[in-house]
């Protein structure tokens, strides 16, 4: 459960759609979904937090060395790594998508803790905080996110996380999710090479844009 936006998370909401409402969706290629780009996956499920995405591809390759963990996700191949240790945190004005992520070991769980996170970071539960969406506020420069690992058997990793941001949120939240292998490799996900969707969206939208306006100057001279 997601709880209740502060009164800034909704002031949040209220300024993407006004931002919004200045511009066609399909004016340029900035104003469509940042997946739709290729630039993180849809609901971004490398996280954090890492939760599934409404459609489909939301699996995982997990690769652990001593000192990094690398997830690489199945949709749009996102690549998060995670820095084992107690190295030097990034600046707080450098925001990499998925964040600043550094993870320590308690016992046999893998914990995670992210920073730093990319103010337009998308993920599930929070899929409007591009500018094509603005229907959910964006992260504050406060948000954190705890994860834990726990390997459960030899088939399962439970997997859970806290989401920690008072700018937006009225209370912490989080939940958890059972990872359970499926013991075979990943095929490639291909999605967007040489699409030429987005190219007849914009082209298309300029025709419609050409005929009303030749059809308004045609009235005119009625």
């Amino acid at each position: 459960r997601i709880p209740a936006f502060t009164p800034e998370g909704e002031r949040q909401i209220q300024e993407s759609r006004d931002l919004k409402a200045q511009f066609n969706e399909f004016d340029h290629p900035e104003l469509r979904p940042i997946a739709e780009r290729c630039l993180v996956s849809y609901g971004s499920p490398a996280g954090p937090p890492m939760l599934p995405t409404t459609g489909y591809n939301s699996n995982y390759t997990i690769v652990q060395t001593a000192d990094h963990v690398l997830i690489m996700t199945e949709m749009v191949h996102d690549a998060r790594i995670i820095r084992i240790g107690d190295g030097p945190r990034l600046p707080e004005h450098v925001r990499p998508w998925f964040g600043d992520s550094w993870g320590r070991w308690e016992g046999d769980v893998l914990v995670v803790e992210t920073t730093n996170i990319y103010l337009r970071q998308e993920f599930s539960g929070n899929v409007g905080a591009t500018l094509a969406g603005g229907q959910d506020p964006h992260p504050s420069e406060q948000m954190k996110v705890t994860e834990r690992f726990s390997r459960v058997d030899d088939e399962t990793v439970l997997y859970e996380f806290t989401v920690d941001d008072p700018t937006v949120y009225t209370e912490t939240w989080g939940g958890q999710i059972p990872m359970v292998a499926l013991n075979q490799n990943l095929y490639e996900y291909a999605c967007q090479e040489g699409n030429y969707g987005l190219e007849n969206i914009l082209s298309g939208a300029r025709y419609q844009e050409r005929m009303e306006a030749e059809e308004a100057s045609d009235s005119r001279r009625d």
